[in-house]
């Protein structure tokens, strides 16, 4: 049985980009920018839920901070750097996780 490495163009078989995490969605097809030919993820998740945690981790952080100290750039800051750490981490997760195959 072969095996099938993650984020990896099964034509052409070379890695994708990290930045191609934003347009995985299960079911969607796209090209390797490699090769040209047109491949699917597994069923994975999609980055939308990245933009929701990442806006969630925005938002608290700052609101919560701003609460307290009452200094805004300090807590935009703050939120921003907590918004930007939470999307990266999941955008890693999609990448470590999600197995790409032909299309049929």
């Amino acid at each position: 049985m072969e095996r099938k490495e993650k984020f990896e163009c099964p034509h052409c078989k070379k890695k994708l980009p990290f930045f191609f995490v934003v347009i995985i969605k299960s079911g969607h097809a796209f090209e390797c920018q490699n090769c040209g030919k047109t491949i699917i993820p597994e069923s994975t998740k999609s980055f939308t839920w990245g933009y929701v945690f990442g806006f969630l981790g925005f938002i608290i952080p700052a609101k919560i901070l701003l609460y307290f100290y009452n200094d805004f750039l300090f807590a935009f800051l703050a939120g921003l750097m907590s918004g930007l750490t939470v999307v990266f981490f999941i955008a890693l997760f999609i990448y470590s996780n999600t197995i790409l195959t032909k299309t049929t």
